[in-house]
């Protein structure tokens, strides 16, 4: 008995493809769940403002069928052929982000000018921008451990080029995905084999910039404060609002929730973030305990899994290629969660492949793409897959 445990354990978790099985499944699980959530805590939104209750919902399911095809990109491209897109992603995107700024072109949103109007929809640059870096910065970090340039370059790139990306993005008031992107920058600073201290140097200078930021505006230094006590007197009618009933929704979800579509608090109190930014507190009311848990189990499941390939890869690009996307992964979700919960300050950040926003769906489902592609790379699990009959696209071969 205690073999068959055991060989099942190994085939769990030691299993060539374990980290190819874990990564599809456990996005799998995210994707749907979010697309039956946005459906449920869209409907009076969407109701409202287009008279059918599906309007949001559709526009998501629309966006995950169009992210098929750039996910599928992104496991095809092998390592080798990234040298050569790099240079035209960094162009495109930077284009876009300076694009947000051309009026009659970007937009402005929720007080963020972050957003690029093509008419029949939007598109918000700064989603992909997170991918994009990540795969240049592999690139110069890839390029540090074959010797090709010493430390100090590879540094002063990475710190610039982050700097350039970055900088249009936080001109436009998007704090939270500054947030993120100064996480990843330090995460790939310490893979890079920065000394502690001067990853303190850096880390104290962003605090000190972020608190800067922070006083450039009056709506911030609310969020600020109603996060300490969202509950005062003085907060709970302003900035405390949604934090509030987002703490009051996981609160009456108990166990297993109010059951599917019978949450409250998203009628209103939420405010228009209820299938975006508040998704998991809508999650945690109708799906109680039982759903914020599941949702925490897939997304360590989806870290561990990346976690293990890229300690398994022998080829630097791709490892610090995938490191940087579990870093994004994780901190994202991880704030975003945070703010739900009432431990971080609301930073308007959406939940990685469960919020509404096709700009983010699609970025995140590149992302899967990549580290599937990654994972199915890897000799072992090569072996395994290449005998599977190709009926689902990720089983066929990508070089």
């Amino acid at each position: 008995m205690k073999k068959n445990n055991l060989a099942v354990k190994n085939n769990i978790f030691s299993n060539p493809i374990a980290a190819y099985n874990w990564l599809l499944g456990s996005a799998g699980v995210l994707i749907v769940l979010g697309l039956i959530m946005v459906l449920s805590a869209s409907g009076i939104r969407s109701y409202f403002t287009s008279g059918s209750s599906f309007s949001i919902a559709g526009r998501q399911f629309m966006w995950f069928c169009i992210g098929l095809i750039p996910m599928w990109l992104t496991f095809k491209i092998p390592p080798k052929a990234w040298k050569r897109l790099i240079p035209a992603l960094l162009f495109l995107v930077f284009g876009l982000e300076i694009a947000v700024f051309v009026p009659g072109i970007g937009i402005e949103i929720n007080g963020n000018r972050n957003w690029i109007n093509l008419g029949l929809f939007t598109i918000q640059p700064s989603e992909i921008a997170k991918f994009a870096i990540i795969i240049w910065a592999a690139q110069v970090l890839a390029r540090l451990e074959k010797n090709e340039i010493d430390q100090r370059r590879a540094v002063y790139s990475l710190i610039i080029g982050f700097g350039l990306i970055t900088a249009p993005i936080l001109a436009g008031g998007d704090l939270g995905t500054t947030l993120i992107l100064a996480a990843i920058l330090i995460a790939l600073l310490f893979l890079s084999g920065m000394k502690l201290h001067h990853l303190l140097g850096i880390s104290v200078v962003g605090v000190i910039l972020l608190f800067g930021a922070l006083m450039t505006r009056q709506s911030r230094l609310a969020r600020l404060s109603s996060f300490l006590d969202p509950f005062s007197e003085s907060n709970y009618h302003g900035a405390g609002w949604q934090p509030a009933h987002s703490i009051m929704a996981l609160a009456s979800g108990g166990i297993f929730g109010v059951g599917l579509g019978g949450s409250r608090q998203k009628w209103g109190n939420l405010g228009p973030e209820a299938h975006t930014d508040f998704i998991f507190a809508v999650i945690g009311e109708e799906m109680g305990l039982f759903g914020t848990i599941t949702v925490l189990l897939a997304f360590l499941a989806f870290v561990w899994a990346g976690i293990n390939v890229a300690i398994k890869t022998k080829d630097p690009f791709t490892r610090y290629a995938v490191a940087g996307i579990v870093a994004w992964i994780s901190v994202q979700a991880t704030i975003n969660i945070a703010s739900v919960i009432g431990m971080f300050p609301v930073v308007g950040v959406p939940l990685p492949f469960i919020s509404y926003g096709g700009s983010a769906l699609i970025s995140s489902m590149m992302a899967l793409g990549f580290l599937v592609g990654a994972a199915r790379r890897e000799p072992g699990a090569k072996v395994i897959l290449d005998k599977r009959p190709p009926l689902f696209i990720f089983n066929r071969g990508n070089k």
